[in-house]
């Protein structure tokens, strides 16, 4: 075997491993938005659907209302007075630490689709960033696909990677870490208002804002991989250059 051949088969076996670990990337983030964002979504839907039933209700009979929801909101300390589960001889004492609340309040002249607008937080552009963070993840699992299909053709054709798979890299790992902003910054704006409404009722909320460290230094790594690899194409780009 010469050189080349060896080089390439080098080559070849390098970007079967990258496709390996893209592929068990991929996975790892796709099984994340199932048991997550999906998940959510299910339970979230269902409380959508009788929340409009509620609102079409209220509408039909003449007395709009504005209902919406404010989910996970984080809870420091419960009242008292709350109700103790006795089963037989045994006491339990449940200690709230997430709460879900749907809110009813007064329409104030809004009209229905500006109820719907509010139907998350309160605030329409709650409502709309909530839906915009679904969008974020959506790019990450289409720009993941493309990389690995760029790499199943480098493989097939035997021939280097893609540039642009570094620009795809750093678009995952920018939407990655933009993604969990997006979450927080909704969540600590929704534990804000629960904070409001929920003043005198014995339950403290927890306002501070929270960060997931472990997507935002999986966005790094990301980044971090996407500048290794640029300077691997720009030093193999140089080396023929000089050959």
């Amino acid at each position: 075997m010469n050189h080349s051949e060896k080089a390439m088969q080098n080559k070849k076996s390098l970007l079967q491993r990258l496709l390996f670990l893209y592929i068990a990337l991929f996975l790892v983030i796709a099984t994340g938005l199932v048991h997550s964002v999906l998940g959510s979504f299910g339970r979230g839907a269902e409380t959508g659907m009788e929340m409009g039933a509620e609102i079409a209700e209220k509408l039909q009979q003449g007395n709009p209302r504005m209902i919406y929801l404010l989910g996970d909101v984080h809870i420091l300390e419960t009242p008292e007075n709350s109700d103790t589960i006795r089963i037989g001889s045994t006491e339990i004492n449940p200690v709230v630490t997430r709460l879900n609340l749907i809110v009813n309040e007064p329409a104030d002249g809004l009209s229905p689709l500006g109820i719907v607008f509010r139907s998350v937080g309160g605030s329409a552009w709650l409502y709309f960033f909530a839906l915009f963070i679904p969008l974020l993840l959506l790019a990450v699992i289409i720009l993941m696909i493309m990389i690995i299909h760029s790499l199943r053709r480098s493989i097939r054709e035997e021939r280097p990677l893609a540039p642009r798979n570094v620009w795809y890299l750093r678009s995952i790992g920018v939407l990655t870490i933009l993604s969990e902003l997006a979450n927080s910054l909704l969540s600590h704006t929704m534990n804000h208002r629960a904070a409001e409404l929920l003043a005198n009722s014995g339950f403290a909320v927890d306002t501070s804002l929270h960060l997931s460290y472990t997507m935002i230094i999986m966005g790094i790594l990301i980044l971090f991989s996407a500048e290794v690899f640029a300077i691997g194409q720009n030093l193999s780009e140089e080396q023929k250059l000089t050959i």
